[in-house]
């Protein structure tokens, strides 16, 4: 048997310690791979398959195809015969998008729908997408560039709430290109990658390796930043939770999420990091900066609509309805 190198034993083992620590998931489950035939998810698929005999999981392979690209039949039957090879499920499922605004997001969000069909299909308990350190990188200059809040510096979540989970955020983009190399995976670019009035495409090509000339390792710092800010959203939202206890009343299912007035500190800080928790808690993306400041102009009274979230403050008492959801009336 050939000898693993150093730098790919090193990538091994740290995916490996990530979903063990995060308890991505546990031995004996089934795990999906949404693999694009790019570089970075055909190495996803080398790696998670060399895992198999020390997580214990159960491999499974699942391709999106947005037709898209001229080349994107080919692409999916790459993936397919990778994972045979490997004697591995796979299910494969197209989308339709008609060309216009926001074609990006769209794929994005058919993408995840098609996914847990056929995570569904297959009976798979997390679906793993193959986001990594450069991926977070530029995530957090993006959302930093922007002016985004504290929140939004955790960058790309390791667990979602709906079974998504990214085991490679603590891998580079190089890391990933030497395994694809030692393990020998064919793999495809998309040639919208390269387009650079994208505005991902151009901080990947042109911005980041001028700061990583600049500071190297900055890609693997910045993940780490991000990964920081996430565990300190997650305490946080924990101390929110203890100190409001059942003064705090959630209905998930009707989308009202309210509190006194009183039990809040007036502080700005207290009541923004409240308003984060409030979103979190009815499943909405986090408010914006615009939001927040919304938010806090309204006191404790009047009413407000802060991007999918709607306030009403009666002076003793503040009620959150996520957009669309019936309020009571003053009858009522």
């Amino acid at each position: 048997m050939t000898a693993i190198p150093t730098e790919i034993r090193r990538v091994l083992d740290q995916v490996r310690r990530d979903v063990r620590r995060h308890r991505l998931w546990q031995p004996g489950a089934r795990v999906l791979l949404a693999c694009s035939g790019g570089r970075d998810s055909m190495a996803a698929l080398a790696i998670l398959a060399q895992l198999q005999p020390s997580l214990g999981h159960v491999l499974l392979v699942a391709h999106v195809d947005h037709g898209l690209q001229p080349n994107h039949a080919e692409t999916a039957d790459l993936v397919a015969e990778q994972a045979q090879q490997r004697h591995l499920a796979f299910a494969v499922r197209g989308v339709q998008l008609r060309p216009g605004a926001d074609l990006e997001a769209r794929a994005r969000s058919a993408r995840y729908a098609a996914l847990h069909d056929m995570a569904t299909e297959l009976a798979a308990e997390v679906i793993v997408t193959a986001h990594h350190a450069d991926d977070q990188a530029e995530t957090l200059l993006l959302r930093l560039a922007r002016g985004a809040g504290p929140d939004a510096l955790a960058g790309v979540r390791r667990k979602r709430p709906d079974a998504i989970v990214r085991p490679f955020l603590a891998v580079t983009r190089a890391q990933l290109a030497l395994c694809a190399a030692h393990f020998a995976v064919p793999w495809l670019t998309d040639p919208s990658n390269a387009d650079l009035k994208v505005t991902r495409n151009h901080l990947r090509h042109r911005v980041l390796p001028v700061l990583e000339a600049a500071l190297p390792g900055a890609a693997a710092g910045l993940a780490r930043t991000a990964e920081l800010a996430a565990a300190q959203e997650g305490a946080l939202a924990v101390w929110i939770d203890r100190a409001l206890g059942d003064r705090l009343s959630i209905d998930r299912v009707a989308g009202v999420v309210s509190v006194a007035v009183a039990d809040v500190p007036h502080q700005s800080a207290a009541k923004s990091a409240l308003l984060l928790r409030v979103f979190q808690h009815l499943d909405l993306p986090a408010p914006s900066v615009r939001a927040v400041d919304q938010w806090l102009a309204l006191g404790d009274r009047g009413e407000a609509r802060l991007h999918g979230l709607i306030v009403v403050g009666d002076g003793n008492r503040w009620q959150f309805f996520a957009n669309d959801v019936a309020r009571p009336g003053p009858a009522d």
